[in-house]
């Protein structure tokens, strides 16, 4: 059982890294360069990703009873 708690653990951590990159990514194309609806739409939608991801992971986490990955 541990084994299965410390995959979604490091599922939770992987995931929260690459959508934390997308934003950063779509934050830094928004510095550099001309902006359109479609990089403003981009980023919104990252954003909501992410923020979405943080709460049900929180939730998940909170159901397993501890915290750590993902907080």
């Amino acid at each position: 059982m541990l084994k299965k708690i410390e995959l979604i653990y490091s599922y939770i951590a992987n995931n929260r890294i690459r959508l934390e990159q997308d934003v950063d990514q779509l934050q830094s194309n928004i510095r550099f360069r001309r902006v359109g609806i479609t990089d403003c739409v981009e980023l919104a939608c990252a954003i909501q990703r992410l923020e979405t991801f943080k709460e049900v992971s929180g939730h998940i986490v909170s159901l397993l009873g501890t915290k750590k990955a993902g907080e």
